[in-house]
């Protein structure tokens, strides 16, 4: 991963306290986009970030117990520039989406996942995102356009901001802002990571890099223990439309600036029930999507997130 500029006094202490708060060293850590720094309750500033858009070190994502990291570190803003969109009444949006299977050779084991398992996954795109387990219907809808192959070892194991990243985004991205663009691959040591939509819309030259990179092993019924219902992708989408993490800038005031989830100092490990980890009122919101939490425990997105997500859409996806 590219590095950018040296971080800010304290990152090391404060790395350690998420993953001492977390329960679980940094070698267990988790996940990707805006900002794992959250738990310390302030997020990286641009002085900090690498060329490549990502925090300057994935070292300090934070952590959750599992069998590999969530996401690496990326941009701490995902805030709209100049107004906010007004949301129609009967907002509706259709997403195409493109699949593009990376693998190393013509196995399972290899990565080379069957177009039955990626529609398994698209159901739970659906499911999770239209409020089916619970809580809020976005009104984001997700229609499968194409499924792709492509066999190259060097493609199936990049990580994020890295040339291998570069070429095959290059080589692969179809479509336009509004097309979601997954990429299966063994997930770079995480469970796939994104951007968000401010990151890689308009004319910045970075479009080529739009998309979420899925762990194949975290599709449903996939090989990777406590996170193979499918809920990775779900928790990339979010941020790919906009979302934060629901424990962005811990207790502090700001947090993910979504007002119906409870301020969360550090993400979930596993599901445990009644964790309260702010002292502001509500308990932390581990069946949210944008938590850490195992893939069983997910159940929702909120009101306010679907709000969030159908402003980001208008702002930046919207054809």
């Amino acid at each position: 991963m590219t590095r950018g500029r040296k971080l800010v006094a304290g990152v090391a202490a404060c790395a350690a306290a998420v993953a001492a708060a977390a329960g679980s060293a940094p070698a267990a850590q988790h996940s990707h986009n805006a900002a794992d720094l959250a738990a310390c309750n302030w997020a990286t500033p641009d002085t900090a970030r690498g060329i490549s858009g990502f925090a300057a070190s994935s070292s300090f994502a934070s952590t959750a117990r599992g069998e590999r990291k969530r996401e690496p570190v990326m941009s701490t803003d995902a805030e709209i520039d100049g107004p906010t969109p007004n949301v129609p009444k009967r907002f509706s949006a259709t997403v195409p989406v493109y699949v593009h299977v990376i693998n190393k050779g013509q196995t399972l084991a290899d990565g080379n996942v069957p177009d039955s398992q990626i529609q398994q996954q698209i159901t739970v795109l659906n499911q999770t995102f239209n409020g089916m387990r619970g809580g809020a219907d976005t009104n984001f809808n997700f229609v499968l356009r194409d499924i792709d192959r492509t066999t190259n070892e060097a493609w199936f194991n990049m990580s994020p901001g890295t040339s291998e990243e570069r070429a095959a985004k290059r080589a692969l991205h179809e479509g336009g802002g509004d097309a979601l663009n997954m990429y299966l691959t063994e997930g770079g040591g995480f469970l796939g990571w994104a951007y968000f939509p401010k990151d890689t819309s308009g004319s910045n030259g970075r479009e080529y890099l739009d998309g979420v990179v899925i762990a194949s092993g975290s599709l449903p019924g996939g090989s990777i223990k406590n996170y193979n219902l499918g809920f990775t992708a779900t928790h990339e989408v979010g941020h790919w439309i906009g979302l934060y993490h629901t424990f962005q800038n811990g207790c502090s005031a700001v947090g993910d600036r979504i007002d119906d989830t409870p301020r969360q100092r550090y993400p979930t490990s596993g599901c445990p029930a009644g964790q309260d980890s702010c002292p502001e009122p509500g308990l932390d919101p581990i069946h949210n999507y944008m938590d850490y939490s195992h893939d069983a425990c997910y159940t929702e997105f909120t009101s306010q997130q679907a709000t969030r997500m159908q402003q980001q859409w208008l702002a930046y996806r919207a054809q």
